[in-house]
């Protein structure tokens, strides 16, 4: 299932936006003048899916409306929340309710209401210094964050970590989690270039490490090609272990002609060099195919069956050749007086037009942005998600802001998901504002065109 249509009334007390999303070619751009609520969007349709009710509740709105694919609707209602204690409540959020409604084509409409969250509630029913190691309480109300040394209230906790709390109600419907585990959510946020880690939060001091995010990710990318290696050693053990019994029934199986036994060899060949390209195998590893090419009808059944167990063992690395080669081809495009290429031990290399080495923490903050955003976008989002990406022109040069939308469009068709993307930048629309939607504010009010 996918999101069609995004209605919210009344952000900030002002603005009704309407936004289509453009299924057909799975980009949709958000453009308007800022303070418009672009950014905000982005975060409410974030912590919806997430059940972050409490970044809900902080974000003026009085109605949000989600349409899906199957015709269904899911609403969210702010209603203001009346007891014996407020009976004049001050006008901020954490006095209103969230209304749910899930609306069904030829069903009855259900419902289900989220009280106002009690912050001490939330915080007394686990530890929170499991949840997010960088904090330690100083006392019931006071936290001390290690990287800044910041003191922060719990509600400031709150503020700024809620998406990193759990908020599940004991009492949420089964409906409303199945709308809201339908779509999956990757929020791809303006600060991408730091990856904070955490030691394991024991009751002795914690030591908190930050480490640049092209660093992580190259150490990220060696680890899951060694994790394929060793998924394809595993394969190719079984297969070599009862390769004899099964040449022994290969004549059980249709014969291949010597012409097709040649084109699947060159094949092969060719799908080494690909793996070869994408750091997997060195040059002398593999297969020797000009060995191979003497084939006459006393080997070819033997031939045959060999090549159709190294298919199967390479097959093991179709995915993920696919995704590294589509970020190489973007990476080493735009970069200049450089050249990307990975490898099983290192993860990314890049090496400069003098042939030297260069640690990927020596690119420009361009540079690093976009080897983020994209890494990201191909190697830790699920098919048929929805990607939300918030101001992706940061550090951007204006060409390669222009080339942006072609490259996700290229990730797009690999990767199969659906991007919606808030922008200040004309260069990033380029000549695609057939896939934009603007946002505007009351009907008597003159935005001034972006283009």
């Amino acid at each position: 299932m996918k999101i069609k249509r995004i209605v919210v009334k009344n952000l900030f007390g002002t603005f009704d936006h309407d936004i289509p999303l453009n299924t057909d070619e799975h980009i949709t751009i958000l453009h308007g003048p800022n303070g418009i609520g672009k950014t905000v969007l982005l975060q409410m349709l974030n912590s919806l899916f997430r059940s972050n009710y409490f970044e809900l509740y902080r974000i003026p709105f009085s109605n949000l409306t989600v349409e899906f694919s199957d015709r269904s609707k899911l609403v969210v209602k702010k209603k203001l929340h009346l007891d014996e204690n407020t009976p004049h409540p001050p006008e901020d959020n954490s006095y209103r309710e969230l209304g749910f409604e899930l609306l069904r084509p030829g069903k009855k409409k259900q419902r289900y209401t989220v009280k106002p969250i009690d912050i001490e509630e939330v915080f007394s029913s686990f530890k929170v210094e499991h949840m997010i190691p960088e904090l330690e309480r100083i006392d019931n109300n006071t936290w001390v964050h290690f990287t800044t040394q910041e003191k922060l209230t719990s509600e400031e906790v709150m503020n700024l970590f809620s998406d990193r709390l759990p908020q599940k109600r004991k009492d949420e419907p089964a409906w409303l989690k199945t709308a809201l585990s339908s779509i999956n959510i990757c929020f791809i946020k303006t600060q991408r270039l730091l990856s904070i880690s955490y030691s394991q939060p024991v009751e002795t001091e914690r030591k908190t490490a930050v480490t640049p995010s092209v660093i992580s990710y190259s150490e990220e990318l060696a680890n899951l090609m060694q994790k394929k290696l060793a998924e394809y050693a595993t394969l190719s053990q079984s297969l070599d272990r009862t390769f004899p019994t099964r040449m022994l029934k290969n004549g059980e199986h249709p014969e291949t002609s010597i012409e097709d036994l040649k084109t699947e060899l060159k094949e092969l060949e060719q799908k080494r060099k690909c793996l070869i390209d994408a750091g997997f195998i060195d040059t002398e590893e593999g297969i020797d195919v000009d060995e191979l090419k003497d084939i006459n009808e006393k080997n070819k059944n033997f031939l045959q069956l060999y090549i159709e167990d190294v298919e199967q063992k390479l097959s093991v690395f179709d995915e993920i050749t696919r995704r590294i080669d589509l970020l190489i081809r973007i990476i080493n495009c735009r970069f200049l007086y450089k050249k990307l290429s990975v490898n099983k031990k290192d993860g990314f290399i890049f090496t400069t037009s003098e042939d030297m080495r260069l640690s990927p923490t020596k690119l420009s903050s361009g540079e690093q942005q976009e080897l983020v955003l994209f890494y990201e976008l191909l190697f830790h989002v699920d098919p048929e998600s929805l990607i939300l990406i918030d101001e992706p022109e940061i550090s951007l040069h204006v060409l390669w802001q222009q080339q942006f939308l072609r490259d996700l469009q290229s990730i797009t068709e690999l990767a199969g998901f659906d991007i919606l993307i808030a922008t200040h930048s004309p260069q990033i629309i380029h000549d695609r504002w057939d896939l934009t939607v603007e946002l505007r504010g009351r009907d008597d009010e003159e935005i001034p065109d972006s283009r």
